[in-house]
């Protein structure tokens, strides 16, 4: 069983060589290591099944991006699919020197035009699905990036095909150098666009390194379904090469095909982000138990509800299964580990997210950044080695000693470990943690997938509001739902109900609160305006 204390690390590893040319060593230490994926790759011919095989489609698409004139010191916004093959041809890029930015092609056109537009005139890669986004913004695209390249065929005369091959000049950025851009979930807002380096992508795993190292072996299987444009994903690509580590790449988050990946694979590592996990709460029943394999269940975007944590565990027949929770943010990295055992999760609270890792550091401080004592509430402040290297049209990062604000609510305990209350934006002053509510109701509501508390707007109260999504095959109730509300101390909360697929979501599947804000606040407002000013009907 992993102990977190082991994690308080005195020196933390540095990586062996920049991410660019890191799966050109790892294939030649450990070439036969498995690199799978669940579904084939589009934008390169050959199979990727091991770590010589990924290293050698890096090599193609590097002779391709070269042949396409990219070179050193060129900035390339990236738009696909969610597939593994995103973090080839980052990789790719960091061979040739080239600065990629790893955008998702779940955004909004508009979003994206926006990065575009800060990024100051890059170049623009795409596959088939990114090139279909921009078929209405060819104009705009004009003005803001100097070509459009495509790692597909293409009949579009104004987009250049990447086929032809010329042999590439490897001239990788410098360890401490900006290796990647990727952006923030953007749940609350606009998504920021953070750069990192090799050496803060490293410091982002570099505890999971260790665990690795000391406690996985080459029979284990490493299975992700991620944001494959996340940071925690670049890192995550770091991880397993610099450990040899077998992984499995999941681009198809379908429970059935989830079902038949666990049963084929016996994956004993399984990561994902916590809505997803919460689509595959249903697995947990089946009677194949496809989660039987797993060992650890890790999770590093959000905290997870004790219900599924439960269900997920009660699904494994391993004797050390456990969940692995980090928190952290894009701009950080994780700050925070905690260990949930079977045994554990009937009192899991996911308020605690952990002790600080190794090499992390943890402060709780007032609005004039003065500390806080034990168990009093204030804004979150960190340390970590995983910290970015800047935004792309930021001001000057601070030094890398100096404190990080989260923006976030919490306490830390007395045993030093943290709770996490609230998001300062999301806070409602007199109602407490709405991320401590969101998690009663959704215990007493096991017919919802998904529930968030959401902040009106433009009201002087500060009213909230509900947005929830029942499981496939229910009919919510509303009466009920207005009960449990009341037992939460939230006696006049309004609800809508949402199918899930109908949610505004991120690339990492959280829910994109400030859309909803926008769609839903006026609705809410006018229902209760209604209640309050007309006479209830007889029935």
């Amino acid at each position: 069983m992993p102990d977190i204390s082991a994690l308080n690390l005195d020196v933390i590893p540095q990586p062996t060589a920049s991410l660019g040319v890191l799966p050109t060593v790892a294939a030649e230490k450990h070439p036969d290591t498995p690199f799978l994926s669940d579904t084939a790759w589009r934008t390169y011919d050959g199979p990727v099944r091991t770590f010589a095989e990924f290293a050698r489609a890096i090599d193609d698409y590097a002779d391709r991006l070269w042949a396409a004139g990219i070179r050193k010191g060129d900035v390339v916004a990236v738009v696909q699919r969610n597939h593994i093959e995103v973090e080839a041809v980052m990789c790719a890029l960091g061979k040739i020197g080239a600065l990629p930015a790893l955008l998702s092609s779940g955004m909004e056109v508009g979003e994206l035009l926006e990065c575009f537009a800060r990024l100051d005139n890059p170049y623009l890669l795409v596959d088939s699905l990114g090139l279909s986004l921009f078929g209405d913004a060819r104009r705009a695209l004009r003005l803001l990036v100097r070509n459009v390249l495509c790692l597909e065929p293409t009949e579009q005369n104004w987009v250049v095909p990447v086929q032809d091959r010329l042999p590439h000049v490897a001239n990788p950025r410098d360890e401490d150098e900006w290796f990647v851009i990727t952006h923030s979930s953007g749940t609350t807002g606009a998504p920021k666009m953070a750069a990192h380096s090799t050496r803060s992508l490293f410091g982002m795993v570099a505890p999971m390194i260790m665990i690795f190292r000391d406690q996985y072996s080459t029979d284990d299987l490493n299975a992700k379904h991620l944001s494959f444009v996340h940071a925690r994903t670049c890192a995550g690509t770091l991880a397993s090469l610099e450990t040899a580590m077998p992984a499995l790449a999941i681009a198809d988050p379908d429970p059935a095909n989830v079902k038949r990946l666990m049963l084929e694979h016996r994956p004993t590592s399984l990561e994902t982000h916590p809505n997803v996990y919460i689509q595959w709460e249903s697995l947990a029943d089946d009677p194949d138990r496809p989660f039987q394999h797993v060992e650890r269940f890790i999770s590093t975007f959000d905290a997870m509800h004790p219900r599924t944590v439960r269900a997920l565990l009660n699904a494994s027949e391993h004797p050390d299964a456990h969940y692995f929770q980090a928190y952290g943010q894009t701009e950080s990295g994780p700050i925070c580990l905690r260990i949930v055992t079977r045994e554990e999760s009937a009192d899991y609270s996911p308020r605690n997210v952990g002790h600080a890792g190794g090499g992390m550091e943890i402060r709780i401080v007032d609005e004039r950044g003065n500390p806080q004592p034990a168990n009093t509430p204030g804004i979150i402040e960190t340390r970590s080695p995983g910290r970015m290297r800047g935004y792309v049209g930021g001001d000057p990062m601070p030094p890398q000693d100096s404190w990080w604000p989260m923006g976030d609510i919490g306490r830390q305990l007395d045993d030093g470990s943290l709770e996490l209350l609230d998001r300062i934006v999301e806070h409602v002053d007199g109602v407490g943690s709405l991320l401590e509510k969101e998690d009663h109701l959704l215990e007493a509501l096991p017919e919802l997938v998904e529930l968030v508390l959401v902040k009106a707007e433009d009201t002087e109260d500060s009213a909230v509001f509900a947005v929830a999504c029942p499981r496939p095959g229910t009919v919510p109730d509303p009466e009920r739902f207005r009960a449990v509300a009341a037992e939460a101390g939230l006696p006049d909360l309004q609800v809508r109900f949402w199918e899930w697929e109908a949610m505004p979501i991120t690339g990492s599947y959280k829910v994109r609160r400030s859309v909803l804000r926008r769609k839903l606040a006026r609705r809410i407002q006018r229902t209760t305006t209604q209640r309050t000013t007309t006479p209830a009907k007889e029935s």
